[in-house]
């Protein structure tokens, strides 16, 4: 296999989601809707008023053709005419507000899912959720969601209105005549076969369809996202084919999908043309030998129509149903997903945090790297105000101790301090709270400059934003902008500088004023002059914090209070834990000395 295929199978492969039936679809997601229960119900007592004018409207359609088109007693027609059309807008009326109650029934349920997912996607640390496709994530939140909308809500409005025309109409037909109505009924054994066997094939179809659909959102989202890379490499022909090839597999699974689908309601209108041809006959019969009207024959007929549109729309269901099923069971898996790092039983909050950090022997691993530990035996112990450099070659942990600092991983041994506390036992959120990451790649939204700088502190004032600014270097090109501080500055600072977009991000650490600071490879990525002009500001900031500079450059790395070097790692040695000796480096005070009080 070459190269580019194996690229190709990689991105098309998406886990399979645990199957889920309808029903349990239903009862998963109940609790969206619960919130507007009480309007579902309403648009239930709509629809059975409803259904029940459009029985008396067809009922007064007899009685005009019973009692004064065949006796020709034309002086009642304008009476009876006249309660039709009042029957008519009174059901034109019902059926607007009970469309719009269910449709805004359905749309407040896809806020609150939609909202609630996304919610529980921010739990997760960045580590864990990076681990799945963004694309496929993107495809679960909304074409998956919105198909669980018609199965909970919507869904459930067309099958209750489905089956209250449905009882209503029978009624009324054995009621006009029961020989006709048994006669009609004869194929209902045929339909629920039928939608038994096409409901669970169209669920497995659409499986595949929502898995695909994923697929190919994610080979879009990567390919569009690294198209830098791809016009660099002249690698524009192999995405296009990456994406068709991914594009293909869905519409063959589409295909599929649609002949099942199809086929389903083209054997019930046969079914239903052999039915109603045989209740026409039946009815021809009774008419001859007086036993029924030509009026109650008509109404029947009509009642047989009004009959199949709900039959129709629950066989219509049944593939729709299937799809939403779909869709549902990779909104759960997403619901699923748990988080590694977690609040202990009673947590307290870390509060007044003067900025000790100690380290003891601390080891950790990621758990999709099973027998690969990534720090092991690390110590030292940092006093509030103090700035230590942590340095070490690619692949030595340095970044993975950021990630502890401020608890997007736990560690696997050891402690890790604030303060004299373990970290483990404080709520995640209050250690955030206290420590500040700047993290290497420089990470701003699609919004204003003052926006980006106040996302710590979002009740920030203008004062103090511009303050922060001020010692970031940033205020002087954030005012050459075209709109100054409420400039938007595209995704990611598309609209800045590689040296202004750190800068913003510094700023925004400015705001934010904690007592703990993580710079993790500050000056990375950045050319000479960018790093010079952000250096005076990294200086400011570190002043009278307790930070850990994570660094390669080793001039950044001489005006930290003491250094710690991390060793490098043998990938082919990586699961056997070195011994603490060989772990722990000595921390290097700036003239080479172990500091005063080791923290070795």
């Amino acid at each position: 296999m070459y190269a580019s295929d194996r690229l190709s199978v990689e991105t098309s492969s998406v886990a399979l989601a645990p199957v889920v039936t309808p029903a349990a679809a239903i009862r998963r997601f109940w609790p969206w809707v619960r919130p507007d229960a009480r309007w579902l119900l309403f648009a239930g007592f709509l629809l059975i008023i409803g259904t029940a004018g459009e029985v008396a409207s067809v009922w007064l359609f007899k009685n005009l053709i019973d009692e004064v088109l065949a006796p020709r007693h034309f002086a009642a027609f304008w009476p009876l005419a006249g309660l039709i059309v009042g029957m008519a807008l009174v059901a034109a009326l019902i059926a607007f507000a009970g469309g719009y109650t269910a449709t805004w029934v359905a749309e407040r349920f896809l806020q609150r899912l939609r909202t609630s997912v996304v919610a529980h996607l921010h739990t997760i640390p960045p580590d864990a959720l990076r681990a799945r496709r963004h694309g496929d994530v993107m495809a679960r939140l909304t074409s998956d969601i919105a198909a669980i909308e018609h199965l909970v809500a919507s869904g459930v409005i067309e099958a209750a209105s489905a089956t209250i025309s449905l009882v209503f109409f029978t009624a009324a037909a054995f009621y006009l005549s029961w020989p006709l109505a048994l006669m009609a009924f004869a194929a209902a054994p045929v339909f629920a076969v039928a939608a038994r066997l096409f409901s669970n094939r169209i669920q497995t179809l659409s499986r595949e369809v929502r898995r695909r659909e994923g697929s190919l959102t994610a080979v879009v989202e990567e390919s569009l996202a690294n198209s830098s890379l791809t016009h660099a490499y002249n690698q524009q022909a192999r995405e296009v084919a990456r994406v068709r090839r991914e594009g293909e597999e869905l519409v063959r699974a589409e295909l599929h999908t649609a002949r099942v689908a199809y086929l389903y309601p083209a054997l019930l209108n046969v079914v239903e043309v052999m039915g109603g041809l045989a209740v026409i006959g039946l009815g021809a019969y009774e008419l001859t030998r007086n036993a029924l009207t030509l009026g109650g024959l008509l109404a029947f007929a009509a009642f047989m129509a009004q009959l199949f549109g709900p039959i129709h729309q629950l066989s219509g269901l049944v593939t729709e149903l299937g799809a939403a099923s779909a869709g549902a069971e990779r909104v759960i898996e997403l619901l699923g997903m748990r988080s590694p790092v977690r609040d202990r039983p009673g947590a307290r909050d870390l509060t007044e945090v003067r900025g000790l950090v100690e380290c003891e022997d601390l080891g950790a691993a990621y758990p999709n790297r099973p027998g690969r530990t990534v720090l092991s035996g690390v110590t030292f112990a940092v006093a509030p105000g103090e700035v230590l450099a942590v340095m070490g070659p690619s692949g030595s942990g340095k970044s993975t101790l950021a990630k502890l600092m401020v608890r997007f991983m736990d560690p696997t041994a050891g402690t890790l301090r604030l303060d004299g506390t373990d970290i483990r036992d404080v709520t995640a959120a209050s250690v955030r709270q206290s420590v500040t990451l700047l993290s290497q790649q420089t990470q701003l939204f699609h919004a204003t400059v003052r926006d980006n700088i106040a996302y710590g502190r979002p009740k920030a004032t203008m004062a103090e934003i511009v303050q922060a600014a001020e010692q970031a270097d940033a205020h002087q090109f954030i005012t050459a902008l075209p709109d100054g501080y409420e400039t938007v500055i595209g995704e990611n600072g598309l609209q800045l500088s590689g040296g202004q977009s750190r800068r913003i991000a510094i700023a925004r650490a400015f705001l934010r004023a904690t007592p703990v600071l993580i710079l993790d490879e500050p000056t990375a990525g950045l050319d000479a002059r960018a790093a010079r002009n952000v250096f005076d500001p990294l200086r400011r900031l570190m002043a009278g914090r307790t930070t850990i500079l994570i660094t390669h450059d080793q001039a950044l790395a001489q005006h930290a209070d003491a250094v710690h070097v991390l060793p490098g790692r043998d990938t082919a040695t990586d699961a056997e834990d070195a011994s603490p000796e060989s772990t722990r480096s000595p921390v290097m005070s700036k003239a080479g000395a172990p500091p005063a009080g080791s923290r070795t």
